[in-house]
């Protein structure tokens, strides 16, 4: 009995020695699981950060996108107005310089006609368009004063006469002159 309870009390120690051993590995384990839950939640949180950073970031590129589409066809168009711009100064330059070439032209031509005709001819067309002009302003004057017209007592205005008389003056002077 004495060996059987010895062995008995070895069995029980084997096997508290064993449940003891157990139970470490046991605790181990459980610790061990519990910091792979902490680092799963750790890298979960970043997983989700990264999402987030992910969409906003895809967000921007959208935008960046679009405005890059905005600012190239804004350019194209400035572009594109800016050859227009170029065309049409080059354009107005070569008639510009056309017309300075048909001033240069046109004058030369009437310096020389100038230095051509006598200078005798130029004071007679002068003389004549003055007194041309003379004479179609005393017409004028003349027509205004043969109107006939009569002051409210019957009588012819004598200062409508008098300018017909000086008119008529006028007129003989010049056909004098000519």
């Amino acid at each position: 009995m004495a060996a059987q309870q010895r062995k008995k009390k070895e069995k029980e120690t084997r096997t508290l020695k064993e449940d003891a051993f157990i139970q470490k590995y046991n605790l181990e384990l459980l610790k061990c699981i519990d910091d792979m839950k902490v680092k799963r939640d750790g890298v979960h949180r970043d997983i989700l950060s990264l999402s987030d950073e992910q969409r906003k970031l895809e967000g921007d590129i959208l935008q960046l996108t679009s405005q890059i589409a905005r600012v190239n066809e804004s350019l194209c168009k400035k572009m594109k107005q800016q050859v227009e711009c170029d065309e049409l100064l080059k354009e107005y330059d070569e008639a510009f310089h056309r017309l300075l070439y048909g001033q240069q032209t046109l004058l030369a031509n009437v310096k020389r006609a100038v230095n051509t005709v006598a200078p005798s001819v130029i004071l007679e067309e002068s003389e004549v368009a003055s007194l041309s002009s003379r004479q179609a302003a005393r017409s004028s004057r003349m027509s205004f004063s043969t109107r006939g017209e009569t002051r409210a007592d019957g009588r012819k205005d004598s200062t409508r006469e008098s300018r017909t008389d000086v008119s008529h003056q006028d007129s003989r002077t010049n056909s004098s002159i000519q």
